[in-house]
């Protein structure tokens, strides 16, 4: 009997600091650098060169770092599916229910810094100008419902070199790890989130540093 209880009072211990765990754990992710370009200091590359550098670290606390993972070029290949048009469309007719303010806002997203820089060009004027309208709309959206310090961007069109790209990023965004259960809720809530379409998705292995 004194094991029974003892048991389930180790079960009721855990439970309780699991709870705890998941209130007062954040997520932090890192980026280092995340950069595209094939243009520098006005001369257009024949190829776009390619630098990724991302850390996803779990702090308990806000200061105990727990666990740190670094996000590799084989992790992100592995969460690449191949989806038929059929799937896409019913994504698209499922993402026009959840409102991506209201996701940002939810998530409750601070960053501690951002540097951002995007020179965009294509050959037509018109696409050049979209791009940069579009890219700049949802920078607005998100730093509008973040809490932030720190921003340093800037976005740029390029109209006399053709396709052309210079992307550069790094940034630290913090995220509680309560908010983040809280918004896959409302994704399952909305069908966001399907348990049934899995049979193509793999998981994959971190690597702990």
């Amino acid at each position: 009997m004194k094991l029974v209880l003892l048991f389930f009072c180790a079960i009721f211990i855990l439970i309780i600091l699991s709870i705890i765990l998941i209130i007062f754990s954040t997520i932090k992710l890192n980026i280092a650098n995340i950069s595209f370009n094939n243009f520098e200091n006005g001369i257009k590359k024949k190829k776009i060169d390619k630098e990724f550098l991302v850390y996803i670290e779990l702090y308990v606390f806000g200061k105990i770092k727990v666990m740190k993972i670094k996000v590799t070029d084989r992790m992100l290949k592995k969460l690449h599916v191949q989806e038929n048009m059929k799937d896409i469309k019913k994504d698209v007719e499922v993402a026009k229910k959840v409102k991506l303010p209201e996701i940002i806002k939810a998530l409750k997203i601070k960053f501690d810094k951002v540097n951002f820089e995007a020179q965009i060009g294509t050959e037509e004027l018109f696409l050049t100008v979209f791009l940069v309208a579009i890219i700049s709309s949802l920078f607005g959206i998100v730093l509008k419902n973040c809490e932030y310090k720190n921003i340093n961007y800037k976005i740029m069109p390029l109209y006399q070199f053709g396709n052309t790209i210079n992307f550069r990023l790094n940034c630290i965004i913090n995220v509680k790890m309560v908010h983040i259960i809280y918004v896959i809720y409302i994704l399952l809530k909305k069908g966001m989130i399907k348990n049934e379409r899995t049979s193509n998705r793999r998981s994959y292995d971190y690597s702990y540093e």
